[in-house]
């Protein structure tokens, strides 16, 4: 019998030693992915590359979460295997929540209830101590990670939980402030970190990357909730977690949160690229809970929602040879950007409050020119002057906010949200689900929504829409017969 090693280092890595070099050619082959948009990239068209990134390096080096799947190629090939696992022990988590959780808190002084599906995701994952929580926008994710912080906390374990942006910091920790979590956030000029559990950006930790193992630490706090002890580990909560895509976020994640045994991710949307799954899964777990935006309609939680495409028939002799081209011109078309103006006041006159996104920042400035009492908002916008925009959906009925996909089509939190213009979306199956998530959220006054999906004719437009529209099908939205403008 052939004999092989398995040595796992740390939370996220293990090597397997002693393989025969046919039987490591296979894996390293069988746990090889391509990369996206493979095709168009010049290592590839040069013919230096095939377009994958293999998962199990020529050092054996393979992310540990993955051999579940590797193994049985292991014990098929008739390998003993000696496994060597050189984590340090963590402790079980012994707490559980259920509905009325917070409420026997009595500095809690907001009546807050975990739904159902909330009390069972949240104890999914104290029970596994990793994985992905899969909740669509409005399911309350920032609630059910207070609930999850708070029983590490009380347990010793120090909580970092990472979000996208600036905005979703404050965001964040305003609602944990509710639960009377001890919190602290890491942003910008805020480095106010000394706590229990602290909200950070992952761009400001990557200014500083040896916090997320300073952060992210198994702590032991006294009477007054002052740090006494640390030791190695901890738990790292990625919020909107499918960014773990990124280089970026992986590499903190992954290198400097390699110790930290707790690890969980919260997103609405897994992608659908294999070698995106395997990165995800490597790097946090398998999905542990899932309950999708159709679940949360039928029980009454979101907003009942229908989708209306619009067509636009672009002034144009034949089509552009490429997406590049095409985009040029569908972005910046005087015509077709007055018909958009048009349609967007026309549509918010009917619902009110009605939020606008577009890929091209030229385009939100021409827009916002042309909509009397408009707003466009883009990545150079001030967080505060976005954060008062934003809060203003709460008092006012007649709000046309134009805002960038980058910024407004993940993470905001905004209530009353009438309407929502798409304005050539692109294919991502990410962006597309997120952006419609921002609308789904219920108010006093909304119990549905209307989103209007706005493309182009055009070939690449329309191939585009048709990408999307299978994913809203998929999701079992209602997809209304698409209405056709001419410019």
């Amino acid at each position: 019998m052939k004999k092989c090693t398995i040595t796992v280092k740390d939370e996220v890595y293990c090597t397997i030693g002693g393989l025969d070099p046919q039987d490591h050619a296979y894996i390293t082959e069988k746990f090889s992915y391509y990369v996206e948009g493979y095709r168009f990239m010049p290592q590839f068209r040069l013919g230096g590359w095939d377009g994958k990134i293999a998962f199990f390096s020529a050092t054996g080096k393979v992310y540990f979460r993955l051999l579940d799947q590797l193994v049985p190629y292991l014990e098929g090939w008739n390998y003993e295997i000696d496994l060597v696992d050189l984590r340090a022990p963590v402790n079980i988590i012994e707490g559980r929540v259920d509905a009325d959780y917070f409420k026997r808190n009595p500095e809690v002084e907001v009546p807050i209830t975990l739904r159902p599906y909330q009390v069972e995701g949240v104890n999914k994952a104290l029970d596994t101590g990793s994985g992905f929580i899969l909740a669509a926008t409005s399911a309350g994710k920032t609630i059910m990670i207070a609930a999850l912080c708070d029983i590490l906390n009380k347990e010793g374990v120090r909580c970092l939980i990472i979000v996208p942006s600036a905005d979703l910091v404050e965001q964040t920790a305003i609602t944990l402030r509710l639960t009377k979590l001890d919190v602290g956030t890491y942003s910008g000029s805020t480095k106010d970190f000394n706590h229990a559990t602290v909200v950070a950006t992952w761009q400001s930790l990557q200014n500083n990357p040896g916090l997320v193992e300073q952060l992210a630490t198994r702590a032991e706090f006294d009477a007054d909730g002052k740090q006494i002890k640390s030791a190695n580990g901890g738990a790292l909560i990625i919020d909107e977690a499918h960014g773990l895509r990124a280089d970026s976020i992986g590499k903190l994640v992954n290198e400097h949160g390699k110790n930290c045994p707790y690890r969980f991710g919260f997103t609405g949307t897994m992608p659908k690229p294999l070698i995106d799954q395997a990165t995800l899964k490597g790097s946090v777990g398998e999905v542990i809970f899932e309950i999708s935006a159709s679940d949360l309609m039928k029980m009454g939680y979101v907003a009942q929602l229908e989708i209306q495409p619009i067509q636009i028939i672009d002034d144009v002799a034949e089509e552009f040879p490429d997406y590049a081209s095409e985009k040029a011109f569908i972005s910046k078309s005087p015509k077709r950007v007055d018909l958009l103006a048009d349609l967007i006041i026309s549509k918010a006159e009917k619902h009110g409050n009605t939020l606008v996104l577009v890929s091209n920042i030229k385009q939100g400035q021409q827009l916002q020119k042309l909509i009397k009492d408009s707003v466009f908002l883009y990545g150079n916008s001030d967080n505060d002057v976005r954060a008062e925009w934003y809060s203003m959906f709460a008092e006012r009925d007649d709000l046309i906010v134009i805002a960038t996909y980058g910024i407004a089509s993940t993470g905001i939190s905004i209530d009353r949200i009438f309407a929502l213009c798409m304005i050539d979306a692109g294919k991502s199956y990410i962006r597309a689900i997120q952006t419609i998530g921002r609308s789904l959220r219920k108010a006093i006054d909304k119990n549905e929504v209307t989103v209007y999906d706005i493309h182009s004719k055009l070939k690449w437009s329309r191939k585009h829409f048709n990408e999307r529209n299978k994913y809203y099908k998929d999701a079992k939205y209602r997809v209304l017969p698409t209405v056709k403008l001419s410019v």
